[in-house]
């Protein structure tokens, strides 16, 4: 097989990659307007289409073929837990770390508006968890019930204390409810068990809940859609960071991906505290991913402006205020506007910076001063500080003149913002041909190749 072409079907567009098995490089890519909503068959037409030309129709015809999707948003998630410092941190991240979209999150005792803010939000997917094994059952299976009983109608996932794990799957069943079952996410204090839980939520969106038109025609052209596309990058992430076999990886560091309506923060290092302070709450997993659905280039680029502030932002950008609210209000109302003066090239710069710096501080942990004899100093979230590695990724980091100096939002300067776990300094890298969510497909089937063809692939800056 000479060629491996992956594909991804987008809301926005379909891309596709060739990669040469034998270089270990890509060939080309190419992308197409998404038609995922009347038949996604013709973005793949196109595509193809196109790498016909490049490559040749026999090639192309003969060519290992890969696909992720995140076609009509993504996944939409709720996250039904006990305590937000436990089991919603670590129902988030596994969540995330699945690809899905969160739309809910509930903590405690599920009320009315709960049950109708899921349904509301047109949520695909539950994930029901808490309670160590052994510990707390009567509060899940209080919310179990609730949901069992309610007018929702999709599946959940129970990914809590096992030891009611077959009552809460029968109370389910007996409200006419999907219940798949995981093993516990957080079964101990301070330990975090997300695989199960994550390739059950991957398998069920990718089996079920992906409903393109024109599904069946490219299962019959290419195969099965693997995997979400958000935990492909994911998961070529933790490939750059950690290696392949005898190759060693780039170790701790982040994933800064911009786009249209939110900024995605994936980061890769080992759960610890920071040096002399305290961990509170739940483990970290190695690879996390976080989405910020308020801090985007154009859909939520108002939200981000507000959270800012317009003042600070018209400083920044030396733009008066009403002309800042009126282009703002621009990128709003048009998602495909390109700016098309020097001040606009510049407030889209500043965006950019901005949800760069927001996204990654809350990513990452903090450190919580107190007064006490035992300790004066908590951490919460995941410390960062050894990161030395930065990624960026998506159109505006791509294509800025100087994507480096965006990326250092990404970073902190401890005298100013000593109790922040980002880290101080880091060599800066480019994923200009958009390779990551490839890498991630490709891993599922050649993880020596996916390793070889990323580090080809990525530049630094």
């Amino acid at each position: 097989m000479k060629y491996i072409i992956l594909l991804d079907f987008g809301s926005t567009f379909t891309k596709a990659a060739v990669i040469s098995a034998a270089d270990k490089k890509i060939v080309c890519t190419t992308k197409a307007a998404s038609t995922v909503k009347t038949d996604a068959v013709t973005g793949l037409n196109n595509c193809l289409k196109n790498i016909r030309e490049q490559i040749g129709a026999p090639e192309t015809k003969e060519a290992k073929k890969l696909a992720s999707s995140s076609a009509a948003g993504g996944l939409r998630m709720a996250v039904c837990g006990l305590t937000k410092s436990l089991s919603i941190a670590a129902g988030r991240n596994v969540s995330f770390g699945a690809g899905a979209k969160i739309v809910h999150i509930a903590s405690g005792a599920l009320t009315d508006f709960d049950l109708a803010e899921i349904a509301r939000n047109k949520t695909e997917m539950i994930l029901l968890c808490g309670g160590y094994e052994g510990g707390n059952e009567s509060l899940l299976v209080e919310n179990a019930e609730k949901i069992a009983y309610s007018q929702i109608a999709c599946p959940v996932i129970y990914g809590g204390n096992s030891r009611i794990s077959e009552k809460v799957q029968l109370l389910m069943r007996q409200g006419n409810k999907e219940c798949f079952l995981a093993r516990n996410i957080i079964p101990d204090v301070g330990k975090l068990d997300p695989r199960s839980a994550e390739n059950t939520i991957r398998s069920l969106f990718m089996q079920r809940i992906v409903n393109m038109k024109g599904l069946d025609k490219i299962r019959q052209e290419i195969g099965d859609i693997l995997m979400p596309t958000p935990a492909a990058v994911l998961g070529a992430g933790e490939l750059l960071s950690v290696g392949a076999n005898h190759v060693p990886g780039m170790g701790d560091m982040m994933i800064v991906d911009v786009g249209g309506a939110t900024t995605d923060i994936h980061s890769y290092a080992e759960h610890k505290p920071f040096e002399g302070v305290r961990f509170i709450g739940a483990a970290e997993p190695y690879a996390k991913r976080t989405v910020e659905g308020d801090l985007g280039m154009r859909e939520s680029s108002d939200a981000l402006c507000n959270e800012v502030g317009i003042m600070k932002m018209a400083a920044y950008t030396g733009i008066g205020v009403e002309h800042l609210q009126a282009s703002v209000a621009r990128r709003v109302r048009d998602t495909g506007y390109l700016p098309d003066t020097e001040a606009e090239v510049k407030l889209d710069q500043a965006i950019a910076h901005f949800a760069i710096r927001l996204a990654a501080r809350r990513h990452c942990g903090r450190i919580e001063r107190i007064l006490s004899s035992n300790c004066n100093r908590l951490q919460t979230g995941k410390n960062l500080t050894d990161v030395r590695t930065v990624v960026g990724t998506g159109g505006e980091i791509i294509n800025s003149q100087d994507p480096a100096a965006l990326l250092k939002g990404a970073l902190v300067n401890r005298v100013d913002e000593p109790d922040v776990l980002l880290p101080e300094k880091a060599t800066m890298y480019v994923d200009g041909e958009y390779i990551l969510y490839a890498a991630g497909l490709l891993r599922s089937y050649d993880e020596d190749l996916a390793h070889a063809v990323l580090r080809n692939s990525i530049k630094q800056w």
